[in-house]
């Protein structure tokens, strides 16, 4: 039980470590998510006043779902009852946004071309919406064709290749009511007159346009578009909107379509309706037309077959005038009549069925049990007959076949007389209740719908931003991470220093050539007081006086190794140690620029043997700290620092001072520090960048430092931010701070301190 609880309990940490892991991402990339929740917010809002605003129309349709109709128009009479198909308002909707109905709108109002002024991106049409009383003149400084104010266009006809569909060409308008059209194909300087059509030729074929109206000055410019008829259909029927109004069940159905053009969109709305409403009649009158067909080709079979009938009874009748029907063989001759004549109607609503469904539909199945039932009773019926004596029985056949015959003529011509009724009257089971509307204003709410949506839209950017930024590119944010799991000492935590002041540029800041260090300049700022205690574990690691030398080496560039390496060695200074600060990096040489000692001869040169260290070595503004630049860049540096007197000045450099402190290249780039660790046994730090450096390159630098027989005396995790680790672990770096001045006692506030130009290299 107890171990089940400690399960539980150990659970219920996990999670609760993980989420505030979660809440340290936010922390450490609010910058980021700030920005991108503002470029979201802003972009979303900036949308939302300058788009088009847009505008929606409906109408409204009943769809009558009673099967009377369908009845009454029946070629078989009341049998059909049993089996007609119902119109529905779902099957009536599907009807109604299909292409069979959309195409005749496209046609109608030709959907297919788009014709528009052409406008200033992204705030054109806003510019034209609040001047649209006057034209102005096109264009910006007499150029690029921009309309500002009320120009349209209408096109009559714009018919193009088939290859060229979906391109964009371009009216422009001329003096005296004519027009140039350029665009794909077109040849320039052919103009043509508004209000009559013109065939451009193209390799393609020609391009025929007749532009009805124009309005817009000389020069303004107006954009066609002939898009293929079936592209047109498709984006009409992503468009539209059908549903049911009211409840689900409801027979009324609403019919919705949005744009930014409320007469095209009202008229297209109409245009359906029409089309809809038409195709509906000329579905049922089609159909009446194909039964009444059908039934006028059985008509003469019918009359030819009573005929006959006749003829066989009167024959009959003459031949035996002696014999009369008692009352049972009338009875038999009525009832075996009409179950023949129903059976005959079953079968011939059979085949009608047959032709338009499949022998499974669940009509043509009724159809077929009634009509076995039926067949059964013809059976007995064929059976009583057959027991009545021969004349009888013969009077008694042929009376039935002349009832049965004369019935179904008689039926067929008045379902004839019916049809022809029906067809003329144009049936249908749909109601328009309510045309569409031209709106007086746009959809109400959009815009803050809009703006509500970047809103939530920018929040799920910036989290998720956070999050993959931590997951893809994240590196370590906490020194219990690299303890933990890469088994490495943390010896100190350098938070973010102080930036530079805001108003200088960052071109200013790279043109100069020589910076103040953080720790002579500001050494009150918590990066330099977190120097000072590594400066205390340094201290105490070298009291044996075995080494004096201290290397500082990274996994990769721009972790502020130059920055932790010059300022570490700028507080030994600042304590009484005789320091020496080692530009060791030959590559790049940051430290060597930052002194403003880019140029000049140093470390490669007394590897070379042309260059005295009394000659290299200068001393710096701070007492005790004296610097040696990396000197002239040779192409080969780790073939020089294997070959050249290395152990010698090492030496030296080493008696002479009482630390020597190297600042090398990235160890995972090249090889250099790795040559030069040896030199500092005990003495080597890794710098590690929070939030870039990966566990993994911390892993790799250690690994490759002990294939040289050198241990990591510790990693220096810099440029941490304050509040990293403050949901996890509850820790919070560089917030104890001076609250006045050493020498006067005046309060000293954070923006109040000297601003610098130094940067973390």
């Amino acid at each position: 039980m107890s171990s089940s609880i400690d399960r539980m309990d150990a659970a219920q940490r996990t999670s609760d470590f993980n989420l505030a892991a979660l809440l340290d991402v936010f922390v450490l990339y609010r910058r980021m998510m700030a920005w991108i929740f503002c470029v979201i917010v802003a972009g979303g809002i900036a949308w939302a006043f300058l788009s088009d605003p847009v505008y929606q129309a409906d109408l409204l349709v009943q769809i009558e779902e009673t099967n009377l109709a369908s009845s009454a128009r029946s070629p078989f009479g009341d049998i059909a009852a049993m089996f007609d198909v119902k119109s529905s308002a779902e099957t009536e909707m599907q009807v109604l946004a299909s292409r069979l109905v959309l195409a005749s709108a496209v046609d109608q109002l030709q959907l297919y071309i788009e014709a528009k002024p052409v406008r200033l991106p992204l705030f054109g049409n806003a510019i034209a919406r609040a001047n649209v009383k006057n034209i102005g003149a096109p264009g910006i400084f007499g150029s690029g064709g921009f309309n500002w104010g009320k120009a349209a266009i209408s096109v009559d006809a714009f018919n193009v290749p088939p290859d060229q569909e979906g391109e964009s060409y371009y009216v422009t308008a001329l003096e005296g009511g004519q027009y140039r059209l350029s665009g794909p194909g077109i040849e320039e300087g052919e103009v043509a007159r508004i209000g009559e059509s013109h065939a451009f030729k193209t390799e393609s074929g020609p391009i025929v346009l007749d532009v009805k109206s124009l309005t817009g000055d000389q020069g303004a410019r107006f954009e066609l578009v002939r898009q293929s008829r079936v592209d047109a259909i498709d984006v009409l029927q992503r468009e539209i909107s059908v549903d049911h109004q009211g409840r689900d069940t409801s027979d009324m159905v609403r019919v919705r379509l949005r744009g930014t053009d409320r007469q095209r969109v009202t008229d297209t709305l109409n245009a359906i309706a029409r089309a809809y409403v038409d195709q509906n009649g000329a579905r049922k009158t089609d159909e009446a037309a194909h039964s009444r067909a059908v039934l006028l080709r059985d008509l003469p079979e019918l009359r030819t077959n009573l005929e006959m009938a006749e003829a066989t009874l009167t024959t009959l009748r003459t031949k035996v005038r002696s014999v009369d029907m008692d009352d049972e063989g009338k009875t038999l001759v009525q009832q075996s009549a009409a179950n023949e004549a129903q059976l005959t109607q079953l079968l011939q609503t059979r085949t009608d069925l047959v032709s338009r469904f499949s022998a499974q539909y669940p009509s043509v199945v009724a159809l077929d049990q009634q009509i076995a039932i039926l067949r059964g009773r013809a059976e007995q019926f064929a059976q009583r007959i057959s027991e009545l004596p021969g004349e009888q029985r013969e009077l008694v056949t042929a009376q039935r076949d002349v009832l049965v015959r004369k019935d179904l003529y008689l039926n067929q011509l008045n379902n004839i007389s019916q049809l022809e009724l029906l067809r003329a009257g144009r049936p249908g089971n749909v109601l328009m209740i309510d045309s569409a509307i031209m709106p007086d204003s746009p959809i109400p709410m959009r815009r803050p719908m809009i703006a509500g949506l970047a809103l939530v839209l920018g929040c799920f950017a910036a989290v998720a931003a956070a999050y993959l930024r931590e997951l893809l590119f994240g590196g370590v944010s906490h020194p219990r991470e690299i303890e933990q799991s890469a088994g490495l000492r943390v010896c100190a935590v350098v938070p973010h220093a102080a930036h530079p002041k805001a108003g200088w540029s960052r071109l200013a800041r790279r043109s100069q050539t020589s910076r103040r260090l953080l720790a002579l300049s500001d050494p009150a700022d918590p990066a330099i007081e977190s120097l000072r205690g590594l400066r205390t574990t340094l201290q105490f690691s070298m009291l044996d006086g075995k080494n004096n030398v201290v290397l500082f080496t990274s996994p990769s560039p721009l972790i502020g190794k130059s920055f932790v390496s010059s300022n570490f060695a700028a507080v030994l200074a600042t304590a009484g140690k005789r320091v020496l600060l080692v530009d060791a990096d030959l590559r790049r040489a940051n430290l060597s620029h930052r002194f403003g000692q880019g140029t000049r001869r140093g470390f490669c040169d007394v590897l070379a043997g042309a260059l005295t260290l009394e000659a290299a070595i200068f001393p710096t503004e701070q007492d005790n700290l004296s610097f040696l630049p990396a000197g002239s860049r040779p192409g080969n540096a780790a073939d020089l620092l294997t070959s050249g007197p290395v152990d010698a000045i090492m030496q030296e450099l080493a008696a002479r001072y009482d630390v020597v402190v190297l600042d090398t290249a990235p160890l995972l780039a090249v090889p250099d520090a790795s040559i030069l660790a040896p030199f500092a046994r005990g003495n080597v730090f890794i710098l590690a960048r929070a939030g870039v450096t990966k566990l993994g390159e911390l892993e790799e630098t250690a690994r490759r430092l002990e294939q040289v027989g050198v241990d990591v005396t510790g990693v220096i995790l810099n440029g941490i931010d304050p509040r990293a680790g403050h949901f996890r672990y509850g820790t919070r770096y560089g917030t104890y701070r001076y609250t006045a001045d050493s020498i006067s006692g005046a309060p000293v506030f954070p923006e109040e301190r000297r601003e610098v130009g130094y940067v973390k290299t």
